[in-house]
C-alpha cells in the first residue's frame, strides 16, 4: 500500500518525510489551531463550514496562514483524493488541518512563517463501534472546563491540557470512562470530543454555546431536529438534569452520534439507543449518504460483527 501524503506548508511530502521543527511554537507552547473534517463514503462533508470554522479561530489567535478560503478548500480536497488509494473501500478518512505560529529562534524574536499541515488518517472505526450498541460512560472530573473569560471555545486551539487533565481524572473513576465537563457554574459543558445532548419530556436539550465548541455535528443534528419537529433547547443545565433524562448521546466529527448508557455510574433511559437518539441516528445517516453505525461494526471481529450488526438492524425495525 502506497504511504500516504502530507501537505506541509506548500508542499505534498510522504508522511514518514513530514517534519516540524523543534522550535515551533506549535510545540514548544501550543501556540496553534487544528480542525478536523472526515469523508463518509469518500466524501468530505460540510467542508465549507469546517474551512469556516477554521478560518475564525486563526483570526482569533492572530495567525494568518497564508492561504485564502479557496486555497484550503482546494488543498483539502487534494489531500483525500491523492491518498484515496491508500484507503480500503469501507474506510473513510478524518481530514486534520493543524496551524501554528511557526518557528521561533531561541534568543531572537524572528519568527518564521505559520507552519500549515493538512493530512489524512483512517477513521478508527473500533473506537466506536460497539459504543452505538452498548453506549458510553460519562464521568464529570474535578477539572472544569476553561471558562470563556480566559479562551473563547469556539477557537480550537492546539493546546488540548485542559481536555487531557479531564480525561485522567475520568478514566482513574472509570478506565473506559468519557469526561463530561461542567463549567465554572457548575453547568454542563462538553466532553473532550464531543457535544451533548439529552432528551426530557420530548425536548432535545443541549447546552448553550457561550462554553462550548460549536460543533458542526451539534449543527447539523438540530437541522435535523427541526424537520423531525422536535423541539431544540439551548440552555444551562446541570448534571441532575442529564440524571432525570429519558435518553442522552455525545455527538463528533469522527463518531457522529453516540448514545450514553451512564452518567457517573447512574443509567440514562432504558434502551440503548434510546427512541429519539435513534431517529436523530437514522435521519444522520441519510444525511451523510451512508449507515455509519454498520459500517463501524463492520470493522469489528466475524462473529461479534454479525452479532452486532443483526442488533442494529433489529433496533431499526
Amino acid at each position: 500500500m502506497a504511504e500516504r501524503l502530507v501537505f506541509l506548508s506548500g508542499k505534498f511530502v510522504p508522511e514518514s518525510d513530514a517534519r516540524v521543527s523543534i522550535y515551533d511554537r506549535g510545540f514548544t507552547s501550543g501556540d496553534g489551531v487544528y480542525e478536523a473534517t472526515r469523508t463518509f463514503g469518500h466524501k468530505l462533508f460540510r467542508l465549507d463550514e469546517h474551512i469556516e470554522r477554521l478560518l475564525n479561530s486563526l483570526t482569533y489567535v492572530r495567525i494568518d496562514c497564508g492561504m485564502s478560503r479557496q486555497q484550503l478548500t482546494e488543498t483539502s480536497i487534494e489531500v483525500v483524493e491523492r491518498n484515496l488509494t491508500s484507503l480500503d473501500e469501507d474506510d473513510d478518512y478524518a481530514l486534520w488541518h493543524v496551524i501554528s505560529r511557526g518557528v521561533r529562534m531561541p534568543g531572537t524574536a524572528v519568527m518564521s512563517e505559520p507552519t500549515v499541515a493538512i493530512f489524512a488518517q483512517p477513521v478508527d472505526f473500533l473506537r466506536y463501534a460497539r459504543s452505538y450498541i452498548e453506549g458510553v460512560s460519562l464521568v464529570t472530573p474535578a477539572t472544569r472546563r476553561t471558562p470563556p473569560q480566559c479562551l473563547d471555545p469556539q477557537a480550537k486551539i492546539t493546546n488540548k491540557m485542559n481536555h487531557n487533565i479531564a480525561s485522567f481524572e475520568a478514566q482513574q473513576a472509570d478506565p473506559n470512562a468519557i469526561p463530561l465537563m461542567l463549567d465554572m457554574d457548575g453547568n454542563l459543558s462538553e466532553t473532550d470530543t464531543a457535544n451533548v445532548f439529552f432528551i426530557s419530556k420530548g425536548s432535545l436539550c443541549t447546552p448553550k454555546s457561550r462554553t462550548v465548541l460549536g460543533g458542526i455535528t451539534r449543527m447539523v443534528i438540530c437541522e435535523i431536529a427541526e424537520k423531525l419537529q422536535i423541539n431544540v433547547l439551548e440552555d444551562d443545565f446541570t448534571p441532575f438534569d442529564l440524571y432525570a433524562a429519558d435518553e442522552a448521546f455525545i455527538c463528533g466529527t469522527s463518531g457522529s452520534i453516540t448514545p450514553v448508557c451512564k452518567v457517573n455510574g447512574m443509567e440514562i433511559g432504558q434502551t440503548r439507543p434510546g427512541p429519539i437518539t435513534l431517529k436523530l441516528m437514522e435521519s444522520w445517516n441519510e444525511v451523510v449518504g451512508i449507515d455509519c453505525v454498520a459500517q463501524s461494526l463492520r470493522h469489528l471481529g466475524d462473529n461479534e460483527s454479525k452479532e452486532l450488526l443483526a442488533i442494529w438492524k433489529n433496533l431499526q425495525g
